[in-house]
């Protein structure tokens, strides 16, 4: 299964590329799909990388991931996840984050992949890709509000508070 989205951030490509790479295990700051995020100091960074990857408590349970692929030059982040809570049928999770700049504003392009064991992938796809969809259209939409504004969400905002 793969899920494919793409949006306009009103900001510079090194201020995003800064938020999603550089800043790669601060994503609990800003993302309210993410209750919190740390550095993954299992994993030996690639060159150039900030971390190895990021360990995050999510909606879904506790997320280790590893990133794969990290290029500033092309402004592309590729990454592995392994999540506790997932179904025994959903195997090997991974995203992947293209940077493009136009002028003042970046176009975003995230992919994902989940590969869903026969035969439930058929019987439980729908499921598994509406939740997923859910999740990276709200990341996506709290990536640009923080990139354009230095804000987060008012939701996110309330649980950082409680």
């Amino acid at each position: 299964m793969q899920i494919a989205r793409s949006l306009t951030v009103s900001a510079p490509v090194d201020h995003v590329w800064s938020i999603l790479a550089t800043d790669y295990a601060k994503v609990g700051e800003w993302a309210r799909a993410v209750q919190s995020s740390e550095p993954n100091t299992a994993v030996v960074p690639l060159a150039g990388a900030p971390v190895g990857g990021r360990v995050c408590t999510a909606s879904i349970g506790d997320v280790t991931e590893t990133i794969r692929t990290f290029d500033p030059e092309a402004h592309v982040l590729a990454y592995d996840a392994k999540a506790a809570a997932m179904p025994f049928f959903v195997r090997n999770l991974s995203g992947r984050w293209k940077l493009h700049g136009a002028g003042g504003a970046t176009e975003v392009d995230l992919s994902f992949v989940a590969d869903l064991m026969p035969p439930f992938g058929v019987l439980m796809g729908w499921a598994i890709r509406r939740q997923f969809s859910s999740a990276i259209d709200e990341t996506l939409e709290d990536l640009k509000l923080f990139a354009e504004t230095g804000k987060i969400h008012p939701d996110k905002a309330a649980a950082l508070a409680a």
